[in-house]
Protein backbone atom coordinates (compact mmCIF):
# COMPACT_ATOMS: atom_id res chain seq x y z
CA UNK A 1 0.00 0.00 0.00
CA UNK A 2 1.47 3.36 -1.09
CA UNK A 3 0.69 5.20 2.13
CA UNK A 4 1.70 2.38 4.41
CA UNK A 5 4.86 2.54 6.45
CA UNK A 6 7.75 1.12 4.50
CA UNK A 7 9.21 -2.22 5.60
CA UNK A 8 12.56 -1.79 3.89
CA UNK A 9 15.84 -2.20 5.72
CA UNK A 10 17.55 0.83 7.23
CA UNK A 11 19.64 2.96 4.89
CA UNK A 12 23.21 2.46 6.13
CA UNK A 13 25.01 5.18 4.18
CA UNK A 14 24.36 8.80 3.15
CA UNK A 15 22.48 9.50 -0.07
CA UNK A 16 23.32 12.72 -1.91
CA UNK A 17 21.01 15.07 -3.79
CA UNK A 18 20.95 18.19 -5.96
CA UNK A 19 17.86 20.08 -7.00
CA UNK A 20 16.10 23.24 -8.10
CA UNK A 21 12.93 24.95 -6.90
CA UNK A 22 10.99 27.62 -8.78
CA UNK A 23 8.52 29.87 -6.93
CA UNK A 24 5.59 31.72 -8.48
CA UNK A 25 5.51 35.46 -7.68
CA UNK A 26 4.05 38.13 -9.98
CA UNK A 27 6.10 41.00 -8.45
CA UNK A 28 9.33 39.46 -9.77
CA UNK A 29 10.92 39.36 -13.20
CA UNK A 30 9.51 36.43 -15.20
CA UNK A 31 6.89 36.17 -12.42
CA UNK A 32 9.16 33.95 -10.35
CA UNK A 33 12.28 33.48 -8.23
CA UNK A 34 14.21 30.31 -7.55
CA UNK A 35 16.86 28.43 -5.62
CA UNK A 36 19.38 25.63 -5.99
CA UNK A 37 20.00 23.02 -3.30
CA UNK A 38 22.55 20.33 -2.51
CA UNK A 39 22.82 18.02 0.45
CA UNK A 40 22.47 14.55 1.86
CA UNK A 41 19.80 12.23 3.19
CA UNK A 42 21.87 11.07 6.15
CA UNK A 43 20.08 7.78 6.79
CA UNK A 44 16.64 6.18 6.69
CA UNK A 45 14.98 4.12 9.40
CA UNK A 46 11.43 3.07 8.56
CA UNK A 47 9.68 6.30 7.49
CA UNK A 48 12.22 8.72 9.04
CA UNK A 49 14.82 10.04 6.54
CA UNK A 50 16.47 13.25 7.83
CA UNK A 51 18.42 15.52 5.49
CA UNK A 52 20.99 18.30 5.83
CA UNK A 53 21.88 20.63 2.99
CA UNK A 54 22.77 24.01 1.57
CA UNK A 55 20.42 26.27 -0.40
CA UNK A 56 21.23 29.32 -2.53
CA UNK A 57 18.43 31.33 -4.06
CA UNK A 58 16.88 34.70 -4.80
CA UNK A 59 15.39 36.88 -7.49
CA UNK A 60 14.87 40.39 -8.89
CA UNK A 61 11.75 42.50 -8.62
CA UNK A 62 10.34 43.88 -11.85
CA UNK A 63 12.02 47.20 -12.70
CA UNK A 64 10.07 50.32 -11.77
CA UNK A 65 10.26 53.74 -13.42
CA UNK A 66 10.47 56.77 -11.10
CA UNK A 67 10.39 60.51 -11.87
CA UNK A 68 13.16 62.83 -10.72
CA UNK A 69 12.90 66.23 -9.03
CA UNK A 70 13.04 68.04 -12.39
CA UNK A 71 10.14 66.18 -13.95
CA UNK A 72 7.81 68.08 -16.28
CA UNK A 73 5.68 67.09 -19.26
CA UNK A 74 8.07 68.62 -21.80
CA UNK A 75 11.21 67.14 -20.22
CA UNK A 76 10.33 63.85 -18.51
CA UNK A 77 13.60 63.06 -16.76
CA UNK A 78 13.18 59.63 -15.26
CA UNK A 79 15.02 57.09 -13.18
CA UNK A 80 14.87 53.34 -12.93
CA UNK A 81 14.71 51.39 -9.69
CA UNK A 82 16.10 47.85 -9.47
CA UNK A 83 15.85 45.54 -6.44
CA UNK A 84 17.07 42.01 -5.90
CA UNK A 85 17.67 39.63 -3.02
CA UNK A 86 19.70 36.48 -2.48
CA UNK A 87 20.04 34.07 0.40
CA UNK A 88 22.48 31.32 1.34
CA UNK A 89 21.34 29.01 4.11
CA UNK A 90 22.03 25.71 5.79
CA UNK A 91 18.98 23.46 5.91
CA UNK A 92 17.77 20.82 8.36
CA UNK A 93 14.93 18.61 7.19
CA UNK A 94 13.39 15.80 9.32
CA UNK A 95 11.87 14.31 6.17
CA UNK A 96 9.19 11.65 6.41
CA UNK A 97 8.75 9.00 3.67
CA UNK A 98 5.70 6.77 3.37
CA UNK A 99 5.22 4.04 0.80
CA UNK A 100 6.99 1.26 -1.04
CA UNK A 101 10.67 1.03 -1.92
CA UNK A 102 10.28 2.59 -5.37
CA UNK A 103 7.35 4.97 -4.70
CA UNK A 104 7.23 7.26 -1.67
CA UNK A 105 5.02 10.12 -0.60
CA UNK A 106 7.25 12.57 1.31
CA UNK A 107 6.64 15.40 3.79
CA UNK A 108 9.45 17.88 4.49
CA UNK A 109 9.27 20.55 7.23
CA UNK A 110 12.60 22.23 6.47
CA UNK A 111 14.35 24.77 8.72
CA UNK A 112 16.75 27.27 7.10
CA UNK A 113 19.41 29.38 8.81
CA UNK A 114 22.00 31.62 7.17
CA UNK A 115 22.40 35.00 5.44
CA UNK A 116 19.98 37.18 3.51
CA UNK A 117 21.30 39.91 1.18
CA UNK A 118 19.39 42.73 -0.47
CA UNK A 119 20.55 45.10 -3.20
CA UNK A 120 18.88 48.14 -4.75
CA UNK A 121 20.00 50.63 -7.39
CA UNK A 122 18.55 53.94 -8.62
CA UNK A 123 19.71 54.60 -12.19
CA UNK A 124 19.61 58.02 -13.86
CA UNK A 125 17.91 58.50 -17.21
CA UNK A 126 19.07 60.95 -19.89
CA UNK A 127 16.50 61.98 -22.46
CA UNK A 128 19.15 63.09 -24.99
CA UNK A 129 20.48 59.61 -25.73
CA UNK A 130 17.43 57.73 -24.47
CA UNK A 131 19.29 55.42 -22.11
CA UNK A 132 20.16 54.87 -18.48
CA UNK A 133 23.78 55.81 -17.89
CA UNK A 134 24.76 54.38 -14.55
CA UNK A 135 23.84 54.21 -10.90
CA UNK A 136 22.92 57.44 -9.15
CA UNK A 137 22.46 55.75 -5.77
CA UNK A 138 22.80 52.19 -4.53
CA UNK A 139 22.05 50.37 -1.32
CA UNK A 140 23.06 46.99 0.06
CA UNK A 141 22.18 45.21 3.29
CA UNK A 142 22.90 41.83 4.84
CA UNK A 143 21.15 40.13 7.72
CA UNK A 144 21.16 36.83 9.50
CA UNK A 145 17.96 35.01 8.69
CA UNK A 146 16.02 31.90 9.62
CA UNK A 147 12.76 30.60 8.24
CA UNK A 148 10.74 27.47 7.51
CA UNK A 149 9.53 25.88 4.33
CA UNK A 150 7.22 22.92 3.81
CA UNK A 151 6.94 20.43 0.98
CA UNK A 152 4.86 17.44 -0.08
CA UNK A 153 6.25 15.31 -2.86
CA UNK A 154 6.71 12.06 -4.69
CA UNK A 155 10.09 10.29 -4.55
CA UNK A 156 11.16 7.13 -6.31
CA UNK A 157 11.28 7.75 -10.06
CA UNK A 158 14.11 5.24 -10.17
CA UNK A 159 16.62 4.86 -13.01
CA UNK A 160 18.81 2.30 -11.21
CA UNK A 161 19.40 1.39 -7.58
CA UNK A 162 21.87 4.29 -7.44
CA UNK A 163 19.85 7.02 -9.18
CA UNK A 164 16.32 8.34 -8.72
CA UNK A 165 14.28 11.53 -8.93
CA UNK A 166 11.76 13.41 -6.80
CA UNK A 167 9.03 15.98 -7.56
CA UNK A 168 7.47 18.18 -4.90
CA UNK A 169 5.16 21.10 -4.11
CA UNK A 170 6.71 23.72 -1.80
CA UNK A 171 5.63 26.62 0.39
CA UNK A 172 8.43 28.93 1.56
CA UNK A 173 8.37 31.55 4.33
CA UNK A 174 11.51 33.44 3.23
CA UNK A 175 11.02 37.21 3.73
CA UNK A 176 13.05 39.56 1.52
CA UNK A 177 11.47 42.60 3.17
CA UNK A 178 13.88 42.11 6.08
CA UNK A 179 16.61 43.75 4.01
CA UNK A 180 14.59 46.04 1.71
CA UNK A 181 12.89 47.75 4.67
CA UNK A 182 16.29 49.10 5.81
CA UNK A 183 17.06 50.89 2.51
CA UNK A 184 16.20 54.43 1.44
CA UNK A 185 17.04 56.71 -1.51
CA UNK A 186 17.16 60.52 -1.49
CA UNK A 187 14.67 60.90 -4.37
CA UNK A 188 11.14 61.03 -2.95
CA UNK A 189 9.66 58.85 -5.67
CA UNK A 190 12.44 56.25 -5.49
CA UNK A 191 10.95 54.40 -2.54
CA UNK A 192 11.58 50.71 -2.02
CA UNK A 193 9.01 48.22 -3.17
CA UNK A 194 7.78 45.76 -0.60
CA UNK A 195 6.95 42.23 -1.63
CA UNK A 196 5.96 39.40 0.66
CA UNK A 197 8.08 36.55 -0.67
CA UNK A 198 6.16 33.76 1.07
CA UNK A 199 4.71 31.76 -1.81
CA UNK A 200 4.31 28.34 -3.41
CA UNK A 201 6.59 26.62 -5.90
CA UNK A 202 7.60 23.39 -7.58
CA UNK A 203 10.78 21.41 -6.96
CA UNK A 204 12.81 18.80 -8.79
CA UNK A 205 15.58 16.69 -7.25
CA UNK A 206 18.12 14.14 -8.38
CA UNK A 207 19.32 11.60 -5.79
CA UNK A 208 22.52 9.58 -5.96
CA UNK A 209 23.46 6.66 -3.70
CA UNK A 210 27.11 5.71 -4.35
CA UNK A 211 26.87 2.92 -1.77
CA UNK A 212 23.85 1.15 -3.25
CA UNK A 213 23.84 -2.63 -3.02
CA UNK A 214 21.29 -5.39 -2.66
CA UNK A 215 21.64 -5.04 1.12
CA UNK A 216 21.19 -1.24 1.26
Amino acid sequence: MLLGISKIQAQKHPVFYAGFEGYRHTDFENNSFGKFSVGSQIYQIKFFAPEIGFDYGGGSLSERTVFGDNFNIQDPRKGLLRQRFTYSVLTFNPKLKFGEEDAYITFSPKYHIGRLKGEAAYLEYRGDNNRYIGVKESEEAKFNTSFWSFAIGFEGLQITAKYWFALSLHYTLVDANEVWNTMEFSAEDAFMQSASTSTIGLGFRFYYNPFASKND
